[in-house]
């Protein structure tokens, strides 16, 4: 199964409402090199693109496409503890 990930999920300057998905705290530790540390640290495929994440389409963002059998949340939720 193919998980979407945008780099907003991680934001710290994002509210909630805007799409930020993981506390604060652990979205000041968030880069995209630290991100690929952990998927592949995963031992997941996965591949990045550059777009535009819906809810705030004006900012340029990160696409991770992540080959998992996790849940997003599951996996959201693994990246922010790793992060913290």
């Amino acid at each position: 199964m193919t998980v979407t990930l945008y780099s907003q999920y991680f934001s710290h300057n994002l509210s909630r409402r805007l799409g930020r998905r993981i506390n604060r705290n652990a979205a000041k530790n968030f880069n995209v090199d630290r991100l690929k540390e952990i998927l592949a640290g995963m031992n997941v495929k996965y591949e990045v693109r550059e777009g535009h994440y819906p809810r705030v389409p004006w900012e340029n963002s990160r696409i991770f496409f992540v080959e998992t059998d996790l849940k997003k949340s599951s996996l959201l939720k693994i990246i922010e503890r790793r992060l913290s």
